[in-house]
């Protein structure tokens, strides 16, 4: 999902949440408020209409009179919305007294014993009414009728209003979610160029390297200062790889070179052969014609460790993979010594260690090293009883200043654990 759409799920629907709530409670607000305005007025008109009928025991007669009645009606037409004004007697039907009524009058309703007012109803008209009633003496009660469309007219033009609103909450708030997302958007499209331009040459051109102005959201900000750093860590990271290549190149020899294909060539070794442990380090730097040989057959293993004599160092590694090769195939065709010597005159090997065996080796160690360093090796393999033969050919590769190669050898029943 972008970045876009997930604002506008989640701002555009909040604004019309927060519209549809206000414009809810503005509705039951205001249509309770005029509500009960309509049912107060008609409670004062019935209340009014009740103390002018308790003041004559005949009030027929009283309104016989063509001037009291004329004024009564008159009276009546200043209530507003007024539909009709009722007097109950007894067990008779309502009489109008004032206002315009109706073809039907209301029906009896339960003698009050205070004013009230009643829901609103519906005519036979459909016309909506307010309706109230007070007791009045003599057993009489009044019932007064407000026209109540008034009210239902309102309440229509506040659900229009309130429709109104909620549409244009949706428009301001889509609106407002696509120019935020979109100016997000921007800001971050401006960093994932810069972050692309890094990742195709480390470097960056143009309009990508842009300042602190292009960036008005503080985190965006942050983000290109990060992108900025992380470009800086990348061009003082290729300008030292540069250097070191520049450095390489003026040092490269024929040694050097020999040196770092010897690395490849005869790495750390630790395995077992023969019922035996062993491990062969090379040992600081040593002559390109130092090497290592592993033969194993059946039950049987042997080792040879070797240096090669050449008029260049390629000459002599080369002569060194030869011995190599040739040792891990004949060494134990026959006799080994016999293949030593046939080897040795073969690749003009300078020096040379060996050793076969079937269960425990013979030995505990095989060494070409310079100095006097074959002996303490020597001495220090027979003190390390404990450790495995990786372990110890690692501790002395850590100990000794030497440069050569080194083997060591334990039967396997003697490794710890």
């Amino acid at each position: 999902m972008s970045l876009r759409q997930t604002f506008l799920l989640l701002v555009a629907p909040l604004f019309l949440l927060l519209a549809g709530i206000n414009g809810a409670l503005l509705y039951f607000w205001e249509r309770a408020e005029a509500a009960q305005g309509l049912e107060d007025q008609a409670v004062a008109a019935a209340v009014t209409t009740a103390a002018f009928a308790s003041g004559y025991d005949d009030l027929a007669k009283i309104l016989a009179d063509p001037r009291r009645d004329a004024a009564f009606v008159a009276a009546g037409t200043n209530v507003a919305g007024l539909v009709g004004l009722y007097v109950v007697a007894g067990e008779g039907p309502p009489v109008r007294i004032a206002g315009r009524g109706g073809a039907v009058g209301p029906p009896r309703l339960p003698h009050p014993v205070r004013p009230t007012a009643l829901p609103i109803t519906t005519d036979a008209a459909g016309r909506h009414l307010a309706t109230a009633v007070a007791p009045a003496s003599g057993g009489r009660y009044v019932i007064a009728q407000i026209d109540a469309e008034p009210l239902y007219a309102q309440v229509a033009g506040l659900e229009r209003l309130i429709a109104g609103l909620v549409a244009a909450a949706a428009i301001v708030g889509f609106g407002l979610a696509w120019m935020v997302a979109g100016r997000i958007r921007g800001e971050l499209g401006r960093n994932r160029a810069a972050i692309d331009a890094i990742q195709a040459n480390g470097r960056l051109e143009g309009a990508v390297a842009e300042s602190d102005a292009a960036f008005g959201i503080r985190e965006t900000r942050d983000l290109a200062h990060a992108v900025r750093l992380m470009r800086t860590g990348v061009d003082g990271r290729l300008a030292r790889g540069a250097r070191e290549l520049a450095m390489r190149d003026r040092r490269r020899d024929e040694a050097v070179a020999v040196a770092a294909f010897r690395e490849t060539a005869f790495p750390p070794l630790a395995t077992q052969a023969g019922g035996a442990d062993l491990a062969v380090r090379m040992l600081g730097t040593a002559p390109a014609g130092t090497f290592y040989a592993l033969a194993s057959a059946g039950g049987r293993a042997g080792l040879v460790l070797g240096e090669c004599a050449g008029a260049t160092p390629a000459e002599a590694l080369a002569r060194a993979l030869a011995a190599r090769r040739f040792f891990e195939r004949a060494l134990l065709d026959g006799v080994a010594g016999a293949r030593v010597a046939q080897g040795q005159a073969a690749f003009a090997l300078s020096r040379v260690a060996w050793t076969d065996w079937a269960g425990e080796p013979p030995v505990t160690n095989l060494a070409l090293l310079d100095g006097d360093n074959d002996g303490k090796a020597a001495a220090y393999v027979a003190q390390a009883t404990g450790l495995s033969a990786a372990a110890i050919a690692d501790d002395l590769a850590a100990l000794l200043a030497a440069n050569g190669v080194l083997a060591v050898l334990k039967a396997a029943s003697a490794q710890p654990g």
